[in-house]
Parts: structure tokens; C-alpha cells; sequence
């Protein structure tokens, strides 16, 4: 919506269509007011219309060097922007790399503990066998003294 304004400038009207806030305009004409009659204040000989061209040409300056500080920053933004990017892609490789590391320490870990599993099973086999060959000497060492005791008496007697 156009709001309809009136300002007025080193003592003249001017009517002003615009869309921003009436505020915002009164404050834009009351500093370049303000500019103008420093310089005119400030030096006798210059009249308005030059001391207008002044604060005009002072103005574009400050326009010119505020686009141009708008340009680096833009710049430094994309930089920081792109840079970002890598080190987020960077970061995205290392967790890949971190998730396959973990999936590699737990398929070892896993591995150690069936060895250690597979180890204990091995002990336990070699001593049941163990064990058992024991209780079979024992066996076989009782079965034999009886023969030998019989032995013994079969050769007293023979002897007799």
C-alpha cells in the first residue's frame, strides 16, 4: 500500500508516495535536513543547492563502499559456506570410517571370544581324557593284581 507523504526539505514541500512507514521517511528527511544545514552552517559562501550536491555525492559514497563491504562479506559467506560443505562431507567419511573401525572391533572381539570359548572346550576335552585314561590305568592296574596274586600262588603251588 502507497502511503502519501509530505516533507519538507530546506524550507520547500514535497509530497512523497511510498511504501514504506511514515516513520522511516520523516526520519530519512529530518537527517538529510540535518546534513544540509551543517554544511551550509558550517560555510556561508555554499548554498543549498550545492551543499545538497554534497551531501548527495557523500552519500553515494557511503552507498558505494556499503555495497562493496556487502560484496566482500557475500564472498567471505560463500567461502564459509563451501567450506563447511568439504569439512561436512570430510566429517561424513570419518564416521563412515568410525562405524566400519567399530564393526571391525566387535567381529574381533567376537572372534577372540570364540577362541577363548573353543580354548576352554579343548581344556575341558583334554582333561575328561586325561581323567579317563587315569581311571583306565586304575582299572587296568587293579585287573592286573589279582593275575599277578594268582600268578604268584600258581607258581607256590607248582613249587610245592
Amino acid at each position: 500500500m502507497l502511503n502519501r507523504l509530505k516533507v519538507v526539505l530546506c524550507g520547500k514541500e514535497y509530497v512523497l508516495q511510498t511504501e514504506d512507514a511514515p516513520s522511516y521517511v520523516y526520519q530519512l528527511a529530518k537527517t538529510l535536513e540535518k546534513r544540509i544545514s551543517d554544511i551550509t552552517e558550517a560555510n556561508k559562501r555554499v548554498s543549498v543547492h550545492s551543499a545538497v550536491m554534497m551531501v548527495a555525492l557523500s552519500t553515494m559514497d557511503e552507498l558505494t563502499k556499503a555495497n562493496n563491504n556487502i560484496e566482500v562479506i557475500r564472498s567471505q559467506v560463500k567461502e564459509y559456506v563451501d567450506e563447511a560443505g568439504k569439512v561436512r562431507l570430510e566429517r561424513d567419511a570419518v564416521m563412515r570410517e568410525v562405524d566400519m573401525l567399530r564393526a571391525k572391533v566387535e567381529q574381533l572381539e567376537n572372534q577372540l571370544k570364540l577362541k577363548e570359548l573353543k580354548d576352554s572346550f579343548d581344556e575341558d576335552i583334554a582333561a575328561q581324557k586325561s581323567k579317563k585314561n587315569a581311571e583306565t590305568e586304575k582299572t587296568a592296574a587293579a585287573s592286573a593284581e589279582p593275575e599277578a596274586e594268582s600268578a604268584h600262588t600258581d607258581a607256590e603251588e607248582s613249587a610245592t
